[in-house]
C-alpha cells in the first residue's frame, strides 16, 4: 500500500515537471520550412492564409476548416520525429505509421527502443502508472509486432495482472488503452471490461469530469480510453457527459482548455490542449469547428496551430503528442471511427484509409504529368497508360479496402497500395525524329512552356490572324516575349467554389441518380439556414444530367447532386456591393485584419453597412467596410442592398490581368446580376453556373504560345444550314475533372472554338490571347499560366495524340475527344 501511494505522488510530481517543460516552450522557429517539406507552406503560413472560415448551419458564428494546415503541421512533426533518427521511440513510431512515413529502419530502432525503455521488457516490473507499456504495445502494434510474444515475454499477461490491482488511477487509463489495441485472450477481454466499469465509476456525477490533480488531463485520458471501447456498457453516455461537460468547464476561447478551479495546476498549456484535442477527436468530435456557438470562439485545431507546437525547439514529447492529436483529427474528419490507438475495432480505419489511398493516387498522377513535361522519350499514349495503371491499382485496393475487417488489415493493405501506386513509371520510346517544315519560316518567334510558335506579326485589331504558324523546336535562342499585363500581381487564391442550395436537392453516392444510391435530402430552407457545399468537379452524368461532385461544408459528407443556377447560387458575394444589411439573427462581427482576426464590434442584425470593395480570400470573400473593417461576405450572414454596376464583372477569387486580344468566360457575380460587355480588345461573358474544383489529371498536351496579341474570334456554333460535328472535351487540373461533356459545333471548327462553346455551355471561366494558329489558353477556371518560357499552362491532346500546333489552327472530325490538362 505504501508503495502504491509513493508511486501516486511520485507521477504527480512528473506529471507537473512533463506539464511545464513541454508546454513552455513554444519555439518560433517552424520546422515545416525544412528541405523535406520545403514543397508545402511553412506551418505559419499555412494557418493564416490556408485557415479560412465557412458558415455551418448548425452554427451561426463561423466556422473554420483547416485541412491544409493541418496536413502541413502534420508534415512539419513527421520532418521533426524522423530527424532523431536511432533515438525513434514508440511514440514516435505511432506518429510516423498514421502519417504514412515510417521506413523499415525507423520501425527497427522503435523496437530497440522499446525493449531497452519498457520496464517489464527490460527486466523490471510493470512500471509507473503504465506509462511504458502503453506507449510499448501501442508503438509495436504500429510496426506489426506482437505485444503478447516480444522476445518470449507477455507483455500483455503483464498489464493485465496490473489491471487486476492498478496501482492508481493513471494506471487504471493506461493499462485500459492498452489492452484496447487490439484482441488478446479472454483475460485481457475481462480486464478491459473491469477497467471501462472503474473508470465510468469515478466520474464526478456532478460535473461530468474524472477529479484529479490536473482535472483536464486526466479527463482527456480517460475520454481517450473510453472512446476505444464504445462496445462496453456505459460508454457512450459517460462519454456524451463528458463531452459537454469539457465544453461547459474547460473550453476557453482562444480554443484551449484549463480548469479555473485549479489555478496551480489548471491553467492552459500546450500539452493539455493536445491531449485534449486528441481525446475529443477520438470521441467522435469536429475539433476542426468551435465547441460553442459564439462567434468569439476558436476551434480546438486552430488553437494548436497557434502554438507553432512542431518547432524543432520543443520537447520531443509535446511534437509527438501534437502530432498524433493532428493525426487524430483528421482520421475522424475523414471518417474514420474511435481513437487511431484502436488497431483492430472493425471498420475503425477504413474510412481514413480509403481517403489515404485515393489522395496517393491522385499525387501519382499529377508526378506522371509533371515528370513527362521534361522527359522526350514520354509519349502521350505512354503517360495515358501509366495513369491507367494507377486507375487499376487504385481500384484493387479500394475492393480490398472495403473488404477489410480490422483497422489494422486497412493499414496494411493502404501501405501496400500506396508501395504499388509509387513504383508505376512511364515507359520510354526512342525519340522522335525532327520534321523540316517544307516551306522556309521567317518571321519572328516567341518561345511559351517549351513551344515555340512561329509567325507573321499581326495587328492587334484584325479579327484573325491571317499568317501562317509553323510549330519548330524548342531550343529557339530568341528572346522570350511576355505579354504586358495591367494591375498588381495577386495572390493565387483557391478554385474551389462555395454554394448553398437554393432548394429542395438531394445528394447520391455515386453519379448514378438511383434510389438506392441516394443518400440524403436537403429540403428546401430559409436562406440563413440554407446547406452550404464545396463544388469539387462538375461533369455529366451517364443518365445526360449535368451534376457537381460536393462536399457538404457541416458535416463533411461528399457525393453528387444536380448542378445548375436552379439548385444553387455562389454562398459568398463577389460583385462591387456598396451597402449591405445584416440578415443573421445573431449578428456578425467587424475585424482588423481579412483574416477575420482582431475583432472590433459587434453588428446586430438590420443594421446597414457601406462597403467599400469585395475582397478575395482563398475560397471565403471577405468585405472591407469604408471603416477599413473587414466582414464576411456570406449571403447566409449579409444581405446586399446596393451593388454598383460595373462594365467588367468578374469574380474576385478568379483575378485576370487585361491585355489586348484576351477574351474571359467568368462565372456569374454571387448578387444574381448578368453582365456582358466589351471594350476595346477585351471580351467579358458572364455565365451561370459556380466555378468548381479539380481531381484527376487525364492526358498530356502541348500548348502553343502567342507572340502579338490579336483581336477575339467568336466561337463557332453550328447554324440551321450549316453541317455540324460533334466533340468530347475534358478538362483536368490539379489532379481533377473540372468538366467534361460533348459539344456540336460547325464542320471545319478548330479545337479552340470546341473548348470556347464548351466553356460558354459548362459556365467555365475561359481567358485566352491571340486567334487562328496563335491562339494560347490562359486560364480556364483560375488556373492561369505562368509567364512566358515557364513550364505553367493548359496542354491538350487530340484522341489521345498530342498535335504539334495551336489549338486555334487544329481543325476537328466528327468524334474528336479533345484533353485539357493544367501542369503546374
Amino acid at each position: 500500500m505504501k508503495r502504491k501511494k509513493f508511486l501516486y505522488w511520485f507521477s504527480i510530481v512528473l506529471g507537473i515537471f512533463l506539464i511545464f517543460s513541454s508546454g513552455g516552450n513554444s519555439s518560433r522557429a517552424d520546422a515545416a520550412s525544412r528541405a523535406d517539406v520545403a514543397s508545402r507552406a511553412d506551418v505559419a503560413s499555412a494557418y493564416n492564409y490556408g485557415l479560412t472560415k465557412a458558415k455551418g448551419p448548425k452554427i451561426n458564428s463561423e466556422v473554420y476548416t483547416v485541412s491544409d494546415a493541418v496536413d502541413s503541421a502534420i508534415s512539419a512533426g513527421l520532418a521533426e520525429i524522423a530527424q532523431k533518427g536511432p533515438k525513434i521511440d514508440a511514440w514516435d513510431a505511432t506518429c510516423l505509421v498514421f502519417g504514412d512515413r515510417i521506413t523499415d529502419s525507423q520501425a527497427q530502432y522503435a523496437y530497440e527502443s522499446i525493449l531497452k525503455n519498457n520496464d517489464f521488457l527490460s527486466g523490471g516490473s510493470q512500471g509507473l502508472n503504465g506509462i511504458s507499456d502503453v506507449s510499448a504495445v501501442n508503438g509495436l502494434v504500429a510496426i506489426g509486432k506482437d505485444p503478447t510474444n516480444v522476445n518470449g515475454k507477455n507483455l500483455v499477461a503483464n498489464i493485465v495482472k496490473d489491471a487486476n490491482n492498478p496501482a492508481s488511477a493513471y494506471s487504471i487509463v493506461n493499462d485500459l488503452e492498452a489492452l484496447s489495441t487490439g484482441s488478446y485472450g479472454q483475460a485481457s477481454e475481462t480486464a478491459r471490461t473491469s477497467l471501462t466499469k472503474k473508470l465510468i465509476g469515478m466520474q464526478d456525477q456532478k460535473t461530468g469530469l474524472w477529479n484529479g490533480f490536473d482535472k483536464v488531463d486526466y479527463t482527456a485520458r480517460a475520454i481517450l480510453a473510453l472512446s476505444m471501447n464504445t462496445n462496453q456498457p456505459g460508454v457512450a453516455d459517460a462519454l456524451n457527459t463528458a463531452v459537454k461537460a469539457v465544453i461547459n468547464h474547460f473550453y476557453q476561447k482562444n480554443g484551449g482548455f484549463a480548469d479555473s478551479s485549479n489555478t496551480m495546476y489548471g491553467a492552459e498549456n500546450a500539452y493539455n490542449d493536445v491531449t485534449m484535442t486528441n481525446a475529443l477527436a477520438s470521441a467522435g468530435v469536429n475539433v476542426y469547428a468551435p465547441l460553442k456557438d459564439k462567434t468569439d470562439y476558436v476551434a480546438p485545431v486552430q488553437r494548436v496551430l497557434d502554438q507553432h507546437l512542431f518547432s524543432a525547439g520543443n520537447s520531443a514529447m509535446l511534437i509527438q503528442q501534437a502530432t498524433l492529436a493532428l493525426e487524430q483529427a483528421r482520421f475522424t474528419r475523414n471518417g474514420g471511427k474511435g481513437s487511431i490507438f484502436a488497431f483492430n475495432q472493425t471498420d475503425a480505419a477504413k474510412p481514413g484509409e480509403i481517403v489515404n489511398i485515393k489522395d496517393a493516387a491522385i499525387a501519382k498522377k499529377r508526378s506522371i504529368i509533371r515528370s513527362s513535361i521534361s522527359d522526350p522519350q514520354a509519349t502521350a499514349a505512354a503517360v495515358n497508360d501509366a495513369i491507367n495503371l494507377v486507375d487499376k491499382i487504385l481500384v484493387t485496393y479500394l475492393s480490398k479496402l472495403r473488404a477489410d475487417s480490422t483497422s489494422s488489415a486497412a493499414i496494411a493493405d493502404r501501405a501496400a497500395g500506396v508501395k504499388e501506386l509509387n513504383n508505376v513509371t512511364v515507359s520510354h520510346a526512342a525519340p522522335a525524329t525532327p520534321v523540316t517544315p517544307a516551306t522556309p519560316v521567317t518571321p519572328p518567334t516567341v518561345t511559351n512552356n517549351n513551344v515555340t510558335v512561329v509567325n507573321n506579326p499581326a495587328s492587334s485589331s484584325s479579327a484573325s490572324s491571317s499568317s501562317a504558324a509553323t510549330s519548330t523546336s524548342s531550343s529557339s535562342s530568341v528572346p522570350i516575349s511576355t505579354p504586358t499585363v495591367s494591375g498588381k500581381p495577386v495572390k493565387k487564391a483557391s478554385h474551389r467554389s462555395i454554394v448553398y442550395a437554393l432548394t429542395t436537392v438531394k445528394l447520391y453516392r455515386s453519379s448514378n441518380f438511383t434510389k438506392s444510391n441516394l443518400t440524403k435530402t436537403y429540403k428546401k430552407r430559409a436562406r440563413i439556414n440554407r446547406p452550404m457545399f464545396l463544388v469539387i468537379s462538375q461533369q455529366t452524368n451517364k443518365q445526360g444530367h449535368a451534376i457537381y461532385r460536393v462536399k457538404d461544408m457541416n458535416s463533411g459528407k461528399t457525393g453528387y447532386t444536380l448542378s445548375g443556377s436552379k439548385y444553387f447560387a455562389h454562398a459568398y458575394y463577389s460583385a462591387k456591393v456598396t451597402r449591405i444589411k445584416v440578415i443573421n439573427p445573431k449578428g456578425i462581427n467587424e475585424y482588423g485584419k481579412v483574416n477575420l482576426t482582431s475583432k472590433k464590434r459587434h453588428v446586430k442584425k438590420n443594421a446597414s453597412l457601406s462597403v467599400r470593395k469585395v475582397v478575395n480570400y482563398g475560397l471565403y470573400n471577405r468585405m472591407q467596410l469604408t471603416n477599413g473593417r473587414y466582414i464576411t461576405a456570406n449571403k447566409k450572414l449579409i444581405l446586399a442592398t446596393k451593388i454598383k454596376k460595373s462594365s467588367q464583372n468578374t469574380r474576385p477569387s478568379t483575378p485576370t490581368a487585361t491585355t489586348t486580344g484576351t477574351s474571359t468566360s467568368t462565372p456569374p457575380t454571387n448578387s444574381g446580376s448578368t453582365a456582358t460587355t466589351a471594350t476595346t480588345g477585351t471580351t467579358t461573358t458572364t455565365n451561370n453556373s459556380p466555378s468548381a474544383t479539380p481531381t484527376l489529371p487525364v492526358a498530356l498536351t502541348n500548348p502553343v504560345a502567342l507572340t502579338n496579341p490579336v483581336a477575339l474570334t467568336n466561337p463557332v456554333t453550328p447554324s440551321n444550314d450549316a453541317k455540324t460535328i460533334t466533340t468530347t472535351i475534358s478538362i483536368h487540373a490539379d489532379g481533377a475533372t473540372i468538366a467534361s461533356g460533348s459539344i456540336k459545333v460547325s464542320s471545319g471548327a478548330s479545337a479552340f472554338d470546341a473548348l470556347q462553346a464548351f466553356a460558354q455551355q459548362q459556365g467555365l471561366a475561359l481567358t485566352y490571347k491571340g486567334s487562328g494558329a496563335t491562339t494560347y489558353v490562359t486560364g480556364i477556371n483560375g488556373y492561369n499560366a505562368g509567364p512566358a518560357g515557364t513550364m505553367t499552362g493548359w496542354l491538350y491532346s487530340v484522341n489521345g495524340t498530342v498535335p504539334g500546333s495551336s489549338m486555334g489552327a487544329y481543325t476537328l472530325k466528327d468524334g474528336d475527344s479533345i484533353s485539357m490538362t493544367y501542369i503546374k
